[in-house]
């Protein structure tokens, strides 16, 4: 590339960083609860994992995305500086765009285990920084007893060793950082936070605490029937993308007054057919309601 093409592309790539992470933060901001949770969190609602997923995306996924050739033909002739934001978004309006593809690819490519050199997707010029998952996660190469590398979390180790994918790191670092264990297929998740525009999650929850409001605290003259909270939460449960909504429910428990273990009880058996649907379906919500207490009863008093 030429100096001029060089400068437009890093000015490119400056303003598509800040658009992702911002986007994706806000989502995760906006689905952590605010009250003190009865358990661990799964991770996208836990301020330690957003803390350290901004260095994630910056040195393992961004690297990937940027090496794609569709995402560096966007840069084209605009000016990045005054009004690349906006071209931008008008890019991100398309769902098929080259920059989704290439952050589901980015994640993909680096979720499981794989040999060290073998021909996979995280190879060769798309490569993130050799050792980016050891600085980052502090984690140590394992040691034969010749000195050698050995064959498991060997991040950039020798040719016969194996990089430990993001899945298992992310579980390992939950240990630390107080976050649940990931499930597979978590990854769709964090393949979808781009596709989410905060200002839809903000939308859902304003109107779930709307209906709660009407439900549980107008006098009673006014308010609204038994149960519109549980529906509006299935509305948003299932129009949101990959877990979000099963997210906005998880922090309603935390969250919400009378969103109590009988209220998810209650709302996880009319969501499923089965306990194990249920399990399968919203694993999250499922663990969080087993950790929760059941409310105190209610004593009548009686007086002369």
């Amino acid at each position: 590339m030429t100096a001029n093409e060089n400068e437009r592309f890093n000015q490119f790539a400056a303003v598509l960083t800040t658009e992702l992470l911002e986007r994706t933060k806000k989502s995760m901001e906006l689905l952590a609860p605010e009250l003190q949770p009865c358990s661990r969190l799964p991770f996208i609602q836990t301020p330690s994992f957003v803390e350290f997923y901004s260095d994630l995306v910056r040195v393992g996924i961004l690297p990937v995305v940027l090496s794609r050739r569709p995402v560096r033909a966007i840069v084209g002739d605009v000016d990045w500086t005054r009004e690349g934001r906006e071209y931008l978004l008008t890019v991100l309006d398309d769902r098929s765009n080259a920059v989704f593809t290439a952050w589901e690819y980015a994640w993909d490519s680096l979720w499981d285990e794989r040999k060290v050199g073998q021909d996979s997707a995280a190879s060769g010029s798309d490569k993130p920084k050799k050792g980016f998952f050891r600085s980052l996660f502090g984690r140590r190469p394992d040691r034969t007893p010749g000195g050698r590398s050995g064959d498991h979390g060997a991040d950039g180790g020798s040719d016969s060793g194996v990089l430990a994918g993001l899945h298992i790191m992310l579980s390992e670092l939950g240990e630390k950082r107080g976050f649940l264990p990931l499930f597979h297929d978590d990854v769709r998740i964090l393949k979808a936070l781009p596709r989410v525009k905060p200002g839809r999650v903000a939308q859902a929850w304003k109107e779930i605490s709307q209906y709660h409001h009407q439900e549980f605290h107008l006098p009673e003259p006014e308010q609204a029937k038994p149960g519109v909270t549980s529906e509006c939460l299935q509305k948003w449960h299932y129009n949101l993308p990959d877990r979000i909504g099963e997210f906005l429910v998880l922090k309603a428990a935390v969250d919400l007054e009378h969103v109590n273990k009988p209220f998810i009880g209650k709302y996880i058996r009319q969501s499923a057919r089965t306990q194990e649907e249920a399990e399968k379906g919203m694993p999250y919500l499922a663990i969080y309601w087993k950790s929760m207490s059941n409310p105190a009863p209610v004593v009548e008093r009686h007086t002369l």
